[in-house]
């Protein structure tokens, strides 16, 4: 994308012009200032805070990486990743001055980045993001530029708090089309499937109510013994060798390079996870394994991240395979999130299902979420009340 160019100018009145444009390596001190300007010392986002992967990712071709520049401050920064191979995009890290709000700024960044890699160059079939809950602003800016609401992330993040995020996703006509149609879903994913389904055509699913080994909760769900591996270049250049086996090929995390692995000591089962300490985030990237059911391995994952203090643990499993989908619930992983056209793979794509499990107490005081949002935050806490309390309120239980 060597061709890539951004560049417009706001007028304004009283002070200098803004100029919309590509991010350089000498803007990443202003650019750390900003961000530290608006959450102060707690941004998470390792992109932004570790000023070598900031530097990579300004000179990469792979990102466009947007500021908003007022006679020299930075008043303005969005990062969009590109992944051309699978012709998916992700912006995230939007975030504009205090001073600077009433001009729009992240609606016109987005905007000319959409027209560049959806419009002039037609590079992806799609473009997602997680917005943040602390008010509406973030949503409806996407909402504006018609983004579909796709579900909600519980406790995903720490700035100052837990914060829940929100999914959303712009969805071509070419990726509507190259869709891979009648998913086949467990029941609990049907009320997602249904508020998606409110804002674009799509057919009847096919319900699967299937139960598995440990779907009864009458047996506890036997651990894996995990061994972990915590060299960042070493886990990355091993999973580049690695092809996922098993159900770990009806998984999918774009734009995650993981950072650290679980293995057996027979080397029997390897999950790779990218985790993040300063917010206790992670998430299942990929992994090679000889167990036959799901729910051992992710029951095991999340217990060992547990006792490393993650708060948060996520998997992406696609909306074809009911068995997985299962074996994700019994090991108390709750979907919170419907993603058509998520995964490509040759010349389809895939629908998804996100399903996470946190190791927190839920906390939604300070959410402040529009519309349909709400939808999906109601189905996800009823979910997670009957599969966290009420099983354990039934009578014949012990």
């Amino acid at each position: 994308m060597a061709d890539k160019k951004i560049d417009k100018i706001i007028k304004t009145e009283g002070r200098p012009d803004v100029l919309i444009r590509l991010a350089r390596v000498s803007d990443m001190r202003r650019i750390q200032m900003l961000y530290a300007e608006v959450y102060g010392s707690g941004y998470p986002i390792p992109i932004i805070i570790d000023k070598e992967k900031m530097r990579r990712a300004i000179e990469d071709d792979d990102y466009y990486w947007v500021v908003s520049d007022c006679g020299g401050r930075i008043v303005g920064s969005f990062v969009f990743a590109v992944d051309l191979r699978y012709r998916n995009s992700k912006a995230f890290g939007a975030v504009v001055s205090q001073d600077y709000r009433k001009m729009d700024l992240a609606h016109t960044m987005l905007r000319l980045v959409l027209e560049d890699i959806m419009e002039r160059k037609n590079l992806v079939d799609i473009m997602y993001a997680t917005t943040r809950t602390a008010n509406h602003a973030p949503q409806k800016l996407f909402e504006s530029m018609g983004f579909v609401k796709l579900g909600i992330f519980p406790n995903t993040h720490k700035v100052q708090d837990n914060e829940t995020h929100c999914l959303t996703a712009l969805l071509t006509e070419k990726a509507l089309q190259r869709r891979r149609q009648v998913p086949q879903i467990i029941p609990e994913i049907a009320p997602f499937y249904g508020i998606v389904r409110k804002q674009i055509n799509l057919e009847d699913p096919r319900i699967a109510d299937v139960g598995r080994e440990y779907s009864d909760h009458s047996r506890k769900i036997p651990l894996l013994n995990f061994e972990v591996i915590d060299a960042p270049e070493f886990v990355k250049n091993r999973w580049h060798k690695t092809v996922s086996n098993s159900f770990f090929e009806r998984t999918f995390m774009p734009f995650h390079e993981p950072n650290l692995i679980l293995i057996t000591p027979d080397q029997g089962t390897e999950v790779y996870l990218t985790c993040s300490r300063k917010d206790k985030y992670s998430v299942v990237v990929g992994g090679v394994t000889n167990e036959d059911n799901f729910a051992v391995v992710l029951e095991s994952v999340a217990q060992k991240v547990s006792q490393m203090d993650m708060a948060y643990l996520e998997v992406i499993i696609d909306a074809y395979s009911p068995e997985a989908q299962r074996d994700a619930m019994d090991a108390r992983f709750i979907p919170s999130a419907y993603f058509p056209c998520a995964k490509r793979m040759g010349e389809k794509r895939y629908d998804c299902v996100v399903f996470s499990r946190t190791f927190e107490i839920l906390d939604f005081r300070n959410v402040s979420i529009i519309s349909l949002y709400k939808e999906f935050l109601r189905e996800y806490v009823k979910l997670w009340r009957e599969n966290y309390i009420e099983l354990a309120l039934e009578p014949d239980r012990k």
